[in-house]
Order: C-alpha cells, then sequence, then structure tokens
C-alpha cells in the first residue's frame, strides 16, 4: 500500500539506488541524446546530493524510481544542478519541475545555478517554466553551447509577484 494514500514520494538515494537510476532514463540534462555513462550517481548517492522521486507501482506492490536530480551546495548556500532525469525518452516536465522545486524549497539556497545544452530545447524549457530561474548567457564546452541558468530567491519572489512562471516561493 502506498504510504499515506499518496502516489508518490521523494526521497534520497542509497548506494542500492544506482542501478535503477541508471536503468531510469533514455536522456537527463546532462546526457540530452541519451549517451553517455553515469558513473557519478553512486558517488552523489554516497554524498548525500541524489533526490529521488519514486511511483507506487500497485501491480508490483512496491515503489519505483521515475526521475532523480543530483547536486551540490556549497557552504555559502550556491547550490548547483549536475544532472536530472524522467523516465521516458524524454524528459517529463512535471516530474522535473516537482523534484527541483523540492530541491529548492528544502535547501533554501541563496542562489542556484544550471547549465543546459542550448540544442537541449525540452530541458530549456523546464528550466524557463520555473519562477526565478533566469538565463544569464552561454559558454562553449567542447563539443556543445550551453546556457547558464541562475536563480535567486529574489528573482523568484519577483517571478512569482509578476506571475511568470510556477508559483514556487523560497
Amino acid at each position: 500500500m502506498a504510504a499515506e494514500g499518496f502516489s508518490y514520494r521523494m526521497r534520497p538515494a542509497t548506494v542500492q539506488d544506482t542501478g535503477a537510476v541508471r536503468q531510469l532514463a533514455g536522456t537527463t540534462l546532462s546526457h540530452p541524446e541519451g549517451k553517455g555513462r553515469r558513473e557519478g550517481h553512486r558517488a552523489a548517492a554516497q554524498r548525500g546530493e541524489l533526490l529521488l522521486l519514486e511511483r507506487y507501482d500497485g501491480r508490483l506492490q512496491d515503489w519505483r524510481v521515475c526521475a532523480f536530480v543530483e547536486w551540490h551546495i556549497r557552504v555559502d548556500d550556491v547550490l548547483t544542478i549536475r544532472d536530472v532525469g524522467t523516465e521516458g525518452d524524454s524528459p517529463h516536465p512535471g516530474m522535473a519541475k516537482q523534484l527541483l522545486m523540492e530541491l529548492m524549497r528544502s535547501l533554501t539556497p541563496a542562489q542556484a545555478a544550471i547549465k543546459v545544452r542550448t540544442d537541449a530545447t525540452e530541458w530549456n524549457q523546464i528550466i524557463r517554466s520555473i519562477a526565478g530561474f533566469m538565463l544569464e548567457g552561454t559558454e562553449y564546452r567542447r563539443p556543445s553551447w550551453f546556457n547558464v541558468w541562475q536563480w535567486t530567491r529574489e528573482s523568484a519572489a519577483e517571478a512569482a509577484r509578476s506571475g511568470r512562471g510556477s508559483r514556487f516561493r523560497p
């Protein structure tokens, strides 16, 4: 039975979850083309920097990982989003936004940064739709261009007041 009647939950990942995370996504924020190896998830789980979204599967009577976010926060409260992935061949906007907004709510960073390949249109749309994320510029890292998104408490509050993006309030 699902806990308290909910069909989904969020929780920190354990090292035992890394296999499920690895098999989960065809595309992720850091690998939008679906290729690449994701060995870093094990280290992130060990550091407590991997958050999972799980869905209760009534048929299997068990919880199943359906999305993740890997992050790092510095001692000065600057959050870096390293990777996000959802089940399926393309990103699921609702799952990705829910995880990112929960991470922001729980960590309450002073600011956050995320880099998204400029050709990863779906991922850029997801980040753009979250209140407070502003495109700061672009940078080149071989072999791709990346959009650099920044978030601050002030920009999130301003976006919420003006009705832009989601209704997230820090």
